[in-house]
């Protein structure tokens, strides 16, 4: 089902659900009951486009991305992948389906390097969803709570459909989901990443334009 949010509001519920399982007063939550978090964000050149409020996609994700990350618990375990960030050109390479990095590992007491790389990174060029998810996943690792937060504002560019790819890292394992955050998209888009979350056991979420996401 589709819900609308803001990007920061989106994340934030995210997040909350990915990484506490306890209310927030328990100073120190056991291991088992925090789950591990790899952001994964869209640094295709679509996201230079408005927003629709004066500012760009990825001007937006930063605001929002930085008041998020800045009220994480420090025993949170979370990481950063970024997708599109390295390889471009028309017609689109083939190297271009596997252009994705981590920037930062998965980890506790890593804010101000998760801050540094949403700071850092920026629009470039295409789209390969299907292998930042795949790679997010393993990120991971195969136990415990684990969650991935995909924020997009387009479609993959990618073989193979990466609703199945989707499906197929949900099915690694109990405890493994995915969200997804789609930044000012069009209905074609939306049913894409839709479909992804659905195949993932998780949830969609369409996110609006920098004022709101700044006032979140």
């Amino acid at each position: 089902m589709k819900i609308t949010k803001t990007l920061a509001g989106a994340v934030a519920t995210a997040l909350t659900a990915a990484l506490l399982a306890t209310p927030v007063a328990h100073a120190q939550p056991a291991d088992e009951e925090i789950g591990s978090l790899m952001l994964v964000l869209d640094a295709s050149g679509s996201m230079r486009d408005p927003d629709g409020s004066g500012t760009t996609r990825i001007a937006a994700a930063h605001k929002a991305l930085t008041t998020v990350v800045e009220n994480l618990p420090a025993h949170a375990s979370v990481g950063m992948r970024v997708f599109g960030a390295e390889i471009t050109g028309t017609p689109m390479p083939k190297e271009a389906c596997q252009d994705t990095q981590r920037v930062v590992d998965l980890g506790t007491d890593n804010r101000a390097e998760l801050l540094s790389a949403i700071s850092n990174y920026q629009p470039f060029g295409w789209t390969p969803i299907p292998e930042a998810l795949r790679q997010a996943a393993t990120d991971l690792g195969p136990e415990g709570k684990r969650h991935i937060i995909l924020v997009s504002d387009g479609e993959s560019t990618c073989d193979p459909d990466p609703c199945e790819v989707a499906a197929d890292i949900a099915a690694q394992g109990i405890g493994l989901t995915i969200d997804v955050v789609g930044l000012n998209v069009d209905d074609t888009t939306r049913r894409q990443l839709t479909c992804i979350a659905e195949a993932g056991g998780g949830e969609y979420v369409d996110a609006t334009n920098a004022d709101e996401l700044t006032a979140a």
